[in-house]
C-alpha cells in the first residue's frame, strides 16, 4: 500500500492545489491581506509541510514565520498573525490545544483536517477550514499539505506558489518513476546494512526541514532510530561525540549545491574529519538544477529510501503499531484524543 501512496505524489501535489480555489471563494472575505506573521502548527507528518513552506518564507523580507510543534502557543502569535494548523487526523491533542487557544486569542486561523475534532471546532467557531482527501496514513499526505500551501499563498501573494507547484509537480512527474525502483538505492542500502539507526543531518535554513522528514520516514517506514540534527550546530557540539565510539557511527546527508560558501567549506571540514574517525558517511543524489528541485529531491528520495530499507528489513512498512501503542497509554491517563 506504502509503494503505491508514494507513486501518487504527483497526483497529490494537483489534489492539495485544486482545493485552493474552492476554499477562496468561500473563504477570502475572513483571510487577512495584510499579514506580518505566520505560524504552522503541527506534529509529526502533518507537520512537516509547514517546515518546508518556512524555507522559502524565510528568505523573503516582511514576512515573520515559525513553528509550534508542541501544545504550548508563543506570546508572539497575537491577531496580526496568520495561523496554518494542520493535523489529517484531526484529533492530535497538542494541535487541539493550540488551537483552542488560538480561539480565545481571536488569532486568523485556517483548518487543514481530514476530519475529527479539528473540523467540529472550526465549523463551530466558524474558522475556515478545508476537509483533505483520504491517504493512507498522515505522511504520505505531505505532497497535499504541499500543494494547498503553495496555492493559498500564490492567492495571498505571499509566495510564488503557482512556480514552486509547477517545480514541485514537473520533478515529481519526473523521478517518481526512478524512484520507485528498488536498484536505484542499491548503493544507499549496501551502506546502511546492518545499522540499527544513524544519523540525519541537514542545514538549517536550507535543507533541514527536508531532513528532518527524511529522519521522521525512516523512523515510521524502515522502523529504525534515525535521529536528526543539523549544520552549524553539528559542526560544534555534536562533533565532539564522534570522539570515542564502538561501532563505527554511519552519517546520512542532505545538502543543496545552494550553500553560502564558508557552510560549504565547514561541512568540507567536518566530513573530513569523521571520515578519518571511520564514521560512514552516505550523501543521496542530488538531482535538479534549482534550490526548489533539490529541496523536493531529497523528500522524494527519502521517501522511497525509506520504503526499501523497511522492505530489506523485513518490517511492516504502513504500519505503526508503537504509535497507537502509544495513543492508548495517553488515552488511559486522560489525554483526549478525539
Amino acid at each position: 500500500m506504502m509503494l503505491k501512496e508514494l507513486t501518487m505524489w504527483p497526483q497529490k501535489l494537483q489534489e492539495g492545489f485544486a482545493l485552493v480555489d474552492n476554499f477562496y471563494k468561500e473563504y477570502s472575505g475572513r483571510v487577512p491581506t495584510k499579514i506580518k506573521k505566520i505560524v504552522f502548527v503541527g506534529m509529526g507528518g502533518s507537520g512537516i509541510a509547514g517546515r518546508i513552506i518556512k524555507t522559502f518564507l524565510d528568505r523573503k523580507e516582511g514576512i515573520s514565520s515559525f513553528i509550534i510543534d508542541s501544545s504550548e502557543v508563543s506570546g508572539a502569535v497575537d491577531t496580526e498573525t496568520l495561523a496554518i494548523v494542520i493535523s489529517y487526523s484531526g484529533n492530535t491533542w497538542e494541535t487541539l490545544d493550540v488551537l483552542s487557544r488560538l480561539v480565545t486569542k481571536f488569532v486568523p486561523t485556517i483548518v487543514l483536517a481530514h476530519g475529527g475534532n479539528a473540523i467540529e471546532i472550526s465549523e463551530n467557531k466558524n474558522i475556515p477550514f478545508v476537509i483533505l482527501p483520504q491517504s493512507l496514513s498522515p505522511r504520505s499526505a505531505l505532497g497535499i499539505f504541499l500543494g494547498f500551501l503553495l496555492g493559498l499563498f500564490e492567492k495571498l501573494g505571499i509566495l510564488e506558489g503557482k512556480r514552486k507547484f509547477d517545480v514541485f509537480y514537473k520533478f515529481s512527474e519526473l523521478y517518481v518513476p526512478k524512484f520507485s525502483e528498488q536498484h536505484f538505492f542499491k548503493d544507499f542500502l549496501y551502506a546502511v546494512n546492518g545499522y540499527e539507526m544513524f544519523h540525519v543531518w541537514g542545514v538549517s535554513g536550507s535543507s533541514a526541514a527536508c531532513a528532518y522528514r527524511a529522519a521522521t520516514q525512516f523512523c515510521e517506514n524502515s522502523k529504525i532510530q534515525a535521529v536528526f540534527s543539523s549544520f552549524p550546530e553539528a559542526n560544534h557540539n555534536l562533533i565532539n561525540g564522534f570522539a570515542f565510539f564502538k561501532q563505527n557511527p554511519c552519517v546520512v546527508l542532505f545538502y543543496t549545491d545552494f550553500l553560502p560558501v564558508n557552510m560549504g567549506k565547514a561541512i568540507e571540514a567536518t566530513c573530513e574529519i569523521l571520515k578519518e574517525k571511520g564514521v560512514v558517511l552516505y550523501k543521496p543524489p542530488i538531482f535538479g538544477h534549482t534550490f526548489e528541485e533539490q529541496l523536493i529531491n531529497i523528500v522524494l528520495w527519502s521517501d522511497f529510501a525509506s520504503y526499501y530499507l523497511g522492505k530489506v528489513r523485513g518490517v511492516d512498512v504502513d504500519n505503526v503499531p508503537m504509535i497507537e501503542n502509544l495513543k492508548n497509554r495517553q488515552r488511559l491517563k486522560g489525554i483526549k484524543l478525539g
